[in-house]
């Protein structure tokens, strides 16, 4: 049994970000990759906040990476309708994205190991015990243990924290021809309930989906086809699941911490989740980093930081699930009306006197008025969004 400092488990955003942040602090994490190939399949709408790129030094230069760069989005509460929404975001190339991460934890001094599925994972008194699949069935004893396997949660199960539940079902489209000039989000409480559709125009390409917790979500998908005039010939389907509420509370426990969808770091909202994974990331690995170097002295470790120091994001705050809550609970009625008080303006910019105007445009619809704190969450989880949404 070969023993290391900090076994990592997953090789996405946040478990290689995690990595990074280890190595830049001088320890040498092991990374457990089950697929073959880091960043495939892919799984993913490939948009991304051009702040995570400013956070993590990451290069908007790069072609490859980087198909085409947006500084708004399109939200459509109704059909009348369109409310605007600054976003600064790029559309990635998702299997580069996490590949230029792996390589940069590699060079940092981060082992990788591909195809090495971890079958189980058991607490000791010396830390936890990491049981490989294969022939070999090769195991090592980690003191430390970062768990980014995805929202399956399979081995944090093992180790009692709670499925990052309820799931939301995604379905995307990648499509010949560029279908729009910006970012689009279609919402329609009845056509995808808890969700809605986007389209993500790229280069000769178009990433066109949906997300929701209707069953028939290809029928749906198809008929949003059909509606917008697409007719591109579909060059790949890909869908998976998402966690909905955000957040979980409980994420870590002893030296096991739970890092991106596993810990339910996702915007309840636009369901999005790389910035957040990496964020998570990248605080797991300063929080231990600073224990490995305290037990190294003849200190201790504080593995309660790490949800302490992740509550000053805002992506961590309630407001974001209230929104969630009392947005996709609305009805299209409901949609329409707020679609046409905002309709043309940029939803993150009202501030001061067109907080008046919207104000005045409400009293005419009392029944929006109903419920003026919901009204709100909306306002506060989209600004929050702007930023946080993917």
């Amino acid at each position: 049994m070969e023993r290391i400092g900090v076994a990592i488990i997953g090789a996405g955003p946040a478990g290689l970000q995690a990595a990074i942040t280890l190595s830049q602090l001088g320890h040498n994490p092991v990374v457990f990759e089950e697929h073959s190939i880091v960043g495939q399949p892919v799984q993913c709408g490939e948009g991304l906040s051009v702040f995570a790129f400013e956070d993590f030094s990451l290069p908007k230069d790069n072609e490859e990476l980087c198909v085409k760069e947006f500084q708004r989005c399109k939200i459509h509460l109704s059909d009348q309708h369109v409310v605007y929404g600054d976003v600064n975001a790029f559309c990635i190339n998702r299997d580069v994205f996490d590949q230029i991460l792996a390589k940069k934890a590699a060079e940092l001094g981060a082992t990788i190991l591909l195809s090495n599925k971890v079958a189980t994972i058991t607490k000791s008194q010396d830390g936890y015990t990491i049981q490989l699949e294969g022939e070999n069935e090769s195991s090592y004893q980690s003191k430390f243990l970062i768990l980014a396997e995805g929202y399956k949660a399979q081995l944090s199960k093992e180790l009692r924290f709670l499925r990052p539940e309820p799931m939301i079902k995604g379905l995307e489209y990648k499509i010949e021809g560029e279908w729009s000039e910006d970012l689009e989000f279609h919402f329609d409480a009845e056509k995808y309930p808890s969700g809605y559709c986007w389209i993500f125009p790229r280069k000769d390409e178009t990433n066109i989906g949906i997300i929701t917790t209707a069953k028939n979500r290809r029928q749906r998908l198809d008929l949003f086809l059909k509606e917008k005039g697409i007719t591109g010939a579909i060059k790949r389907k890909i869908g998976g699941q998402i966690p909905m509420n955000g957040p979980l509370r409980k994420i870590n426990d002893d030296n096991a911490f739970l890092v991106g969808d596993v810990a339910g770091m996702v915007n309840p909202i636009f369901y999005g989740g790389i910035r957040l994974a990496m964020t998570s990331g990248k605080v797991a690995g300063e929080i231990v980093g600073q224990s490995l170097s305290n037990l190294e002295s003849g200190g201790i470790s504080n593995p309660k930081l790490y949800a302490k120091s992740l509550k000053k994001y805002p992506f961590m705050r309630k407001i974001n699930l209230k929104c969630h809550n009392f947005f996709y609970s609305r009805s299209n009625d409901f949609l329409a009306k707020l679609a046409s008080i905002l309709d043309g303006k940029y939803i993150n910019r009202i501030e001061k006197w067109e907080k008046v105007k919207v104000l005045f445009s409400l009293l005419k619809h009392p029944s929006l008025l109903k419920s003026p704190r919901g009204l709100y969450h909306i306002y506060r989880g989209f600004k929050i969004a702007r930023d946080w949404g993917f």
